[in-house]
């Protein structure tokens, strides 16, 4: 049987402008998650089609007209950068 560390951590928060604390476990951070995906999904058809401003502020596109981005199925191969832009590792 293992232990899982992630309940055992502890952050201080910090409340009222500093002047107390109070110790609570960390949670998990999901804004890249599918269920936030879905939320940001349901939010922008509840808005309809929205237009949205770009090139700094000279060209209108409606949203419905903008392209989802999409992950490729394999990513060997595919370089990331590093630092600040200037190296890369390939995959």
């Amino acid at each position: 049987m293992g232990i899982n560390f992630i309940d055992t951590i502890v952050v201080r928060h910090n409340l009222e402008r500093g002047t107390s604390s109070e110790d609570k476990p960390v949670l998990p951070a999901e804004f890249m998650g599918k269920e936030t995906t879905k939320a940001n999904e349901a939010r922008l058809k509840l808005a309809g089609d929205l237009m949205i401003m770009s090139a700094k502020g000279t060209k209108k596109i409606k949203l419905s007209e903008l392209e989802k981005p999409t992950l490729p199925a394999n990513l060997k191969g595919h370089y990331i950068t590093t630092g600040k832009g200037t190296g890369r590792v390939k995959l």
